[in-house]
């Protein structure tokens, strides 16, 4: 790799995830005039798709010649999807008053593949 620093905005969201589930629920900020079915599923998908570009981009940026992009989608595929595992299986088992669930996991996971693929067709339409 030529320089890991361009890992450092997929990390640093990866350190805000990590602390925002381990929030307890009611430190969460919710409007109370939001009144959109599975909210929290669309927070999922977003943040996930912010993780799945924020890795793509780091890769793009460390590319050697005689990698293919798609190689590096695949990764951050899996980096993504094991994370959002991860993050939902830690919320189930180890934090009090957090709640993993497989619909969550679902969500972290398209949230990823969407983001990836933000970035795969935002590249297409500018060559």
């Amino acid at each position: 790799m030529r320089n890991p620093l361009f890992f450092l905005p997929a990390l640093v969201w990866a350190v805000i995830i990590f602390l925002i589930i381990s929030l307890p629920p009611s430190s969460l900020p919710v409007p109370k005039h939001m009144s959109i079915p599975h909210f929290d599923k669309i927070v999922h998908f977003v943040i996930f798709f912010v993780f799945g570009m924020l890795l793509l981009v780091g890769f793009i940026k460390t590319k050697k010649p005689s990698v293919p992009v798609n190689r590096y989608m695949v990764l951050c595929l899996i980096t993504g999807i094991v994370y959002g595992g991860l993050t939902e299986y830690l919320q189930h088992c180890c934090f009090t008053l957090r709640h993993g669930n497989i619909a969550d996991f679902y969500a972290n996971s398209a949230g990823t593949f969407f983001g990836v693929f933000a970035v795969v067709l935002v590249r297409k339409l500018k060559a």
